[in-house]
């Protein structure tokens, strides 16, 4: 189950980091491509939850839930700032971008560090 959460949790990533070339190359966004990168996101989050409820207790991939909850926290505020503009089409600010994408991805090495150390 928690190979399944890093290959869910790196699409995500992948979804992001083309969002973010959207943003940034050609200073637009997709809301489809935001919508797969939250869906995605959210089943790996799901599915690590599961494992966490499920199987023994372990550290890392406790610290990772959190990280990843503190990210979904995140993209719920970039969500509501393209909300709260007029053209949803233009991309969020760069440094709040930034501190989602780093929260994933610190928390996506922790479950992938928990994953090797079992």
């Amino acid at each position: 189950m928690i190979l399944a959460a890093i290959v869910l949790f790196s699409l995500a990533i992948l979804f992001g980091l083309w969002l973010v070339v959207l943003g940034v190359r050609f200073q637009r966004g997709s809301l489809v491509l935001a919508t797969a990168h939250a869906a995605v996101a959210l089943l790996g989050l799901g599915v690590l939850g599961k494992q966490i409820m499920d199987g023994p207790v372990h550290m890392l991939y406790n610290v990772a839930a959190l990280l990843f909850a503190l990210a979904l926290f995140g993209g719920l505020v970039l969500l509501m700032l393209r909300i709260s503009t007029r053209e949803y089409r233009t991309p969020p600010p760069m440094f709040v971008v930034s501190l989602h994408a780093v929260m994933a991805m610190i928390a996506l090495l922790l479950l992938v560090l928990g994953y090797m150390s079992r």
